[in-house]
């Protein structure tokens, strides 16, 4: 066969459209090197590929090993930064309906440099609070450059991320540096290593 085999590890975005056979993919605007990017699969998507083209996508895993010692999970942390909300949107649409899961709290924090990043789910993300405002708590913060600064000292972040009980499992997603820096910041705050699950 004459198939060209690329590979790159993305986030497939579900927009309840309900369309079978069709899957919205979500590129990083710049090179993405943190996302997976640079890969021959993102330079196929963004130059060879046209409307109506057609491609074979294997998902990859599709939920979350907790390895933590306090069960059941009774509260979800989701920390996120640019393309890592689109995982986290799914994760909040399965555990919030009323007897989907143990999860009785869920908090929200994504963290973005560019106002414009907060373009890509906001709309999703609030009509998700809106149905479940009760149970879901959304924080949406300006930061400066993770690589320059600490998550620490700033007001939002401290405000927005609560401190460890047990039944709590953090979930992080996003850039390599900003995973790296958010799972620090859990640690240093009380969380277990093994309470906080770093998504690819």
């Amino acid at each position: 066969a004459d198939d060209d085999i690329c590979t790159g590890s993305f986030y497939l975005y579900d927009d309840d459209s309900g369309k079978s056979g069709v899957a919205r993919v979500v590129l990083p605007k710049d090179g993405g090197e943190d996302m997976g990017g640079g890969s021959k699969f993102m330079e196929v998507l963004r130059n060879e590929l046209r409307p109506g083209d057609e491609v074979a996508i294997k998902p990859g895993k599709s939920h979350l090993t907790y390895s933590g010692k306090h069960v059941p999970v009774t509260d979800m942390v989701y920390v996120t930064s640019g393309l890592g909300i689109v995982p986290i949107l799914d994760q909040i649409r399965a555990i919030t309906p009323r007897g989907s899961s143990s999860v009785k709290t869920a908090s929200v924090v994504w963290m973005n440099t560019d106002r414009a990043d907060f373009d890509l789910a906001m709309d999703d993300l609030e009509k998700e609070y809106l149905k479940y405002p009760s149970k879901l708590a959304v924080s949406c913060i300006m930061m400066e450059k993770y690589g320059g600064g600490k998550l620490e000292g700033n007001p939002e972040v401290e405000e927005a991320v609560p401190y460890f009980n047990a039944g709590t499992m953090a979930v992080v997603c996003g850039p390599k540096r900003f995973a790296e820096k958010a799972k620090g910041y859990l640690m240093r705050k009380g969380y277990p290593e093994n309470c906080i699950c770093v998504l690819p």
